[in-house]
């Protein structure tokens, strides 16, 4: 019977920076056990959110599982070509399983994210308050302002953070909600690493 290898190195990433040396033996051990149909080399992601994280209106945080990957890569293993890539996107695994709270409304903050070559950058927004408008384009504004950030014609995430930052101070329309802000950071996340792996 077909079977798939997925090795989730999601719980090393964090505490241990010879990550790519446990996948590599880890690897070494599991690969020879069977004809997999599939092997896929997991890790973490954007990290869990806290409102500490964003004192400063902004954090960055390494993309460790795109490093590791790219570590198991270039050893020259046989398997390493047919190794794919995987990670748990913009939203931590542990936000998924946790069910919201009756009647809270959610947390009066929210975030943008941004991924680059090496790092998720994650910008403070705001959900309720007069400065919403102005914090929300603000935080959009210093996205599309980065170095990395790949122009509105990078695809739909891009675009929509553009459009966000551009819009006026004077109207909410195009300034979004956590469901927006999540849906723009999967557009951009996701199209960013496609291309990667297909190498454009």
């Amino acid at each position: 019977m077909p079977v798939d290898l997925l090795l989730d190195m999601g719980a090393v990433l964090d505490d241990r920076p010879d990550a790519g040396k446990e996948a590599l033996r880890a690897l070494d051990a599991l690969m020879p056990l069977a004809v997999w149909r599939s092997a896929v080399l997991l890790g973490g992601g954007f990290p869990r959110v806290t409102a500490d994280m964003l004192e400063e209106g902004w954090c960055e945080s390494a993309r460790a599982e795109w490093r590791m990957w790219h570590e198991v890569r270039v050893t020259g293993r046989a398997y390493a070509p047919l190794l794919g890539y995987g990670d748990y996107g913009v939203q931590h695994p542990s936000a998924l399983a946790q069910a919201p709270t009756p009647g809270s409304g959610g947390p009066p903050w929210g975030v943008l994210r941004y991924t680059t070559d090496s790092s998720y950058l994650l910008f403070k927004t705001l959900t309720r308050g007069p400065d919403r408008i102005a914090v929300n384009r603000s935080a959009a504004r210093r996205i599309v302002e980065l170095p990395e950030f790949r122009g509105a014609g990078a695809g739909q995430g891009e675009e929509w953070l553009s459009d966000c930052a551009n819009g006026p101070l004077t109207t909410s329309k195009g300034v979004g909600g956590p469901r927006e802000w999540l849906c723009a950071g999967n557009l951009q996340h996701m199209t960013y690493v496609v291309q990667g792996l297909s190498g454009g």
